[in-house]
């Protein structure tokens, strides 16, 4: 405290100015930060296989975040106008440089023979006659089914982007030139887009409107709570400045490390709000309980007093947020990593700018609730120990029974809001079409086979007609049925006869990869000889996803067999991977959250029995928010992974308060009653408040779009309720039962 009074007092304004200009210069950071990223990759370390793998996919195949464009018309498009219009599309869809091609009607080419050897010509052109273009799909069925629905009242286009590096800062930018486009050419709204690319760009937009909006309502909560509470607007500007520098310099050194909002990370700014709130607020009951006249060095006091639970109350939060380094999510490590780091800088900012504003505070007490009543409610609580004990009792083995009803799934799409564009767009393609999300297999020929030689080439074919067995599935696509179209075109009904052929389908090869560079390319990387095999499943979850890969790789090994190898690749496996992850972080981060935040509970208190008397109260909310999730269906995923850690952190806050006064009276020698009662004068108010602003402020996310905020709101409130009911009633409980016989008589206490 001597180098505060001596060296950060008398030059508390300089280091205020030296804050603001390191602002400035985080700029950048902040401005690189709130560009949102949910790409996949953002979910997954560096390292990990899964990642890698999907890598070595997009270097072989390119960028695999195609675009799906459906175009449906009731009374049909195999029509002249939209002859004209397919073409038009495509060319103003390719004229976008980031486009590596477009796949459709409009620039599809049927096979040909001439003089001059097999080559090719446009399916449709602006002068092409209805009926030759029938005929045309009649005989190149693969042609047809790959573009346009049996009815031909729909059409399919898949636009492909090219690898480029740094995509995902493009990605919302080149969705939306591609709607405008789009829109433009038909703009009777009966066009819809899909595909992988759109679900995250979709999540994007989500993301960005609700960080915009929880921060914007995060701050006015904060000055409606804060005037109400304590009528001051100095008051109201130190807790302004502390949470929006903590907030300001997270966010720009989160930015400035390269990293951008996402799913979880837009919490960061609404946590810090919250949380930051709670040392000032018990910053604020010190400095209003204390007796001083207000001075600096009694202001300094003031603080010292309040520091060390302070201290530790951070801590254990800061030690739950970074249990979360324990999951094997990328998303999930930044986003525990960045929210300590905001908590160590709300605290750090809470007392330095205490330094400058508790000087011209008031320390005139308005009561906030009715005097004696939190006596009355401890008197209420010890009086009907058994109902209460019963009643906590009950709620625990319904929490237990609901725990092991707990699911581990996750469901994209099941992000998004019911009347979401990208999900009602979703749905028509997959009712019209059927299931369009593409599962990419990657496909290696074994030593002495090569994509064109006639086992693989069968293999595939089986393949693909085995596959239309496993529930989900739809079509697939990829280079044996190239191969076989250019066959069907070159040898006509002698096809199925040059299949066996190694030397038939060696001339075929040349002719894809002569006359269809841009076709034969997206499904044969001719660098590594590996061919691609585009199945069409539906959207799914996790779950069912994994099971359709697992399906899959079976019916895969099985058509096979000795002559090549299939690996699951793109978005397929790493989507499934995501419930293995998201169990495991579960349970990885709230054990090294217990034992993190125990070891503080302990070395703050210096008692092994109070330790485990201030954690067990703690576990209640834990065990209550899951047994909820268990009871209500809801799934553990990217949302919900790692809550019960979060929450075991910042619940046990104002235990610690409690816990700190409680000990100090005990070890003046007071009885546990009067301890518990002096404490509760001390303290009792500034719990109920700090409960009272986490509620409010997590009840806010139920405004949220996002399923994910909406989640860990909805938990988190029902956490703080159930931190409330152990604060005031299982703690006092537990006390009488555990701390010694109340020995004697209740002396005359403040009311309370």
């Amino acid at each position: 405290m001597n180098f505060i009074r001596s060296v950060i007092y008398p030059f508390r304004y300089l280091i205020l100015l030296l804050l603001l200009i390191s602002c400035y210069f985080l700029w950048p950071g902040v401005e690189k930060a709130i560009k949102v990223d949910n790409s996949l990759n953002i979910w997954f370390l560096e390292d990990d296989p899964a990642l890698l793998e999907y890598n070595k996919y997009t270097e072989r195949f390119g960028n695999d975040e195609s675009i799906v464009l459906l175009i449906k018309d009731p009374a049909g498009v195999i029509t002249s106008k939209y002859f004209h219009s397919f073409i038009d599309i495509t060319n103003s869809l390719e004229a976008i440089p980031e486009v590596e091609g477009v796949l459709g009607p409009g620039n599809i080419q049927i096979p040909t023979n001439n003089l001059l050897g097999p080559g090719g010509r446009n399916l449709i052109r602006k002068d092409s006659e209805v009926k030759d273009v029938l005929q045309d799909l009649e005989e190149h069925t693969y042609i047809r089914d790959e573009f346009l629905t049996d009815d031909r009242k729909a059409a399919r286009f898949v636009i492909v982007f090219k690898p480029l590096p740094d995509f995902d800062l493009h990605r919302d930018r080149l969705i939306q030139e591609v709607r405008n486009t789009v829109a433009a050419e038909f703009p009777g709204g009966n066009t819809f887009l899909g595909g992988v690319g759109v679900i995250f760009s979709g999540l994007n937009s989500l993301s960005q409107e609700d960080f915009t909006f929880f921060l914007g309502l995060g701050y006015l909560l904060m000055f409606l709570l804060i005037l109400v509470l304590f009528r001051s607007f100095y008051v109201l500007a130190y807790t302004f400045l502390a949470i929006a520098f903590s907030t300001y310099i997270c966010i720009g050194i989160y930015g400035m490390l390269g990293h951008q909002l996402n799913l979880m990370t837009t919490l960061i700014p609404t946590v810090l709000i919250l949380l930051g709130i709670l040392d000032i607020v018990h910053i604020m009951n010190e400095h209003r309980s204390s007796e001083n006249n207000g001075e600096t060095p009694d202001v300094i006091a003031s603080l010292k007093k309040v520091f060390r639970p302070c201290l530790y109350t951070s801590l254990t939060t800061m030690a739950g947020f970074l249990s979360l380094l324990s999951s094997p999510m990328a998303i999930l490590k930044n986003f525990g990593i960045y929210t300590a780091l905001g908590i160590f800088l709300c605290l750090a900012f809470s007392f330095f700018l205490g330094l400058i504003f508790l000087p011209l505070i008031s320390r005139k007490v308005n009561p906030v609730f009715p005097k004696g009543w939190l006596t009355s409610l401890h008197d209420h609580v010890l009086g009907k120990k058994f109902s209460y004990s019963t009643l906590a009792g009950i709620i625990i083995l319904a929490s237990a029974i609901g725990i092991f009803k707990l699911n581990n799934d996750t469901y994209t799409l099941g992000y998004f809001p019911q009347d979401h564009q990208v999900l009602k767009d979703h749905v028509e393609i997959e009712n019209t079409w059927g299931p369009y999300m593409p599962f990419e297999l990657m496909i290696t020929p074994l030593n002495g086979y090569t994509l064109y030689s006639p086992e693989v080439v069968q293999a595939g074919l089986n393949f693909s007609d085995s596959i239309l067995k496993i529930p989900g599935i739809g079509s697939s696509f990829g280079f044996p049925q190239l191969y076989y179209a250019g066959l069907k075109n070159r040898y006509k009904e002698n096809a199925v006869q040059m299949l066996q052929r190694k030397s038939g389908l060696s001339q075929v090869d040349k002719f894809l990869q002569a006359g269809y560079p841009q076709l034969s390319g997206y499904y044969i990387d001719r660098s590594t000889g590996t061919g691609k095999i585009t199945v069409f499943g539906e959207m799914s979850s996790a779950v069912e996803l994994t099971a359709k890969k697992d399906a899959l790789l079976k019916t895969g090994q099985t058509a096979f067999g000795a002559v090549a190898g299939i690996t699951p690749a793109g978005y397929l496996p790493m989507y499934s991977q995501i419930v293995h992850y998201a169990a495991q972080s579960q349970v990885y981060s709230l054990l090294l959250a217990f034992l993190l935040v125990f070891l503080l509970v302990w070395l703050f208190l210096k008692s092994f029995k109070l330790a485990l008397l201030s954690i067990f109260p703690n576990l209640f909310p834990v065990s209550l928010i899951l047994g909820v999730m268990g009871w209500f269906q809801i799934d553990l995923d990217i949302a919900t992974a790692s809550i019960s850690a979060i929450v075991l952190s910042f619940c046990i806050d104002d235990t610690l308060h409690f816990m700190y006064h409680y000990k100090k009276h005990r070890d003046r020698g007071e009885s546990p009653l009067n301890s518990r009662l002096l404490t509760l004068s001390r303290v009792g108010t500034a719990i109920i408040l700090t409960s009272l602003i986490l509620l409010a402020g997590f009840l806010l996310m139920l405004f949220a779009s996002l399923k994910t905020v909406y989640l860990f709101g909805l938990l988190t409130s029902i956490a703080i309720v159930g931190a409330l009911f152990s604060h005031l009633i299982l703690l006092p409980l537990l006390l009488v039962r555990f701390d010694f016989k109340d020995h004697k008589r209740r002396k005359t206490l403040p009311d309370m």
